[in-house]
């Protein structure tokens, strides 16, 4: 599964996007997350079903606090990533 997450709040020059790749490493999952112009953050993450459910969970955990509030949406198709990055 593909699933596409923005958080919005205080969460651009706080390290998100660090803490993000960090938490994630301990996870199967794939994918990116990069800052937006509009100074939410975009987080992609793409494995199987509970990997990403997991996954999504442990960063809104550890960026709590820096986060206000998020939406995702699940997206078609297959994987596109073969490993985890910071997108700038």
């Amino acid at each position: 599964m593909r699933r596409k997450i923005n958080f919005k709040g205080r969460v651009q020059g706080v390290g998100f996007r660090w803490n993000s790749k960090d938490t994630l490493k301990n996870y199967n999952v794939k994918g990116y997350v990069k800052n937006l112009p509009d100074g939410t953050v975009e987080l992609l993450l793409e494995g199987s079903r509970e990997d990403v459910t997991i996954a999504m969970e442990a960063v809104e955990e550890r960026m709590r606090g820096y986060w206000s509030s998020r939406e995702y949406e699940d997206l078609p198709g297959e994987s596109h990533w073969a490993n985890f990055t910071i997108q700038y």
